[in-house]
């Protein structure tokens, strides 16, 4: 996947995986940005029995822990601990196999080509590919292709 890491990011993201796996989460994504005077470091975590106010407390409880001891950003900022939604962001390879037979919208971009969007059925992982059902047929898209994916939510009725 051709996923933009902040810095503050990359120096964090092993240690904040540790301490959410620690107690029972997963860590799905981790995000840094935001205006200068007040940036956020956005946490996004789950677990198979779904996520509720109590959990992202309680991890952001122990993150701040962590954090502090870290400093890994010399200014003030906001620390958001959420689930990642009903469009879950797919960020590991393993998500593709994870969640085959679910929805999924991904943004491709091919070397010289416009951004595409492909919505389609994921099928899982074919070496370096992800295989999505797609008006049809199903497509191998190349890893590095990929931008952006995440789940498309399917309402009843």
């Amino acid at each position: 996947m051709v996923r933009r890491v902040h810095p503050v990011v990359r120096e964090i993201e092993d240690q904040l995986r540790e301490v959410v796996e620690g107690i029972g989460y997963e860590l799905v994504l981790v995000k840094y940005g935001g205006p200068a005077r007040r940036p956020t470091l956005t946490v996004f975590i789950d677990r198979e029995e779904g996520v509720g106010i109590e959990d992202c407390s309680l991890v952001s409880q122990r993150l701040s822990v962590l954090l502090d001891l870290l400093d890994p950003i010399p200014s003030s900022y906001e620390l958001i601990v959420s689930s990642p939604g009903l469009d879950r962001p797919l960020v590991r390879q393993e998500d593709y196999v994870r969640f085959a037979g679910r929805r999924a919208a991904l943004t491709r971009v091919r070397p010289g080509a416009q951004r595409e969007v492909i919505d389609g059925i994921l099928r899982g992982i074919d070496g370096s590919a992800v295989l999505v059902e797609h008006r049809g047929a199903v497509q191998a898209i190349p890893l590095d292709e990929i931008e952006a994916a995440h789940l498309v939510y399917e309402w009843d009725g």
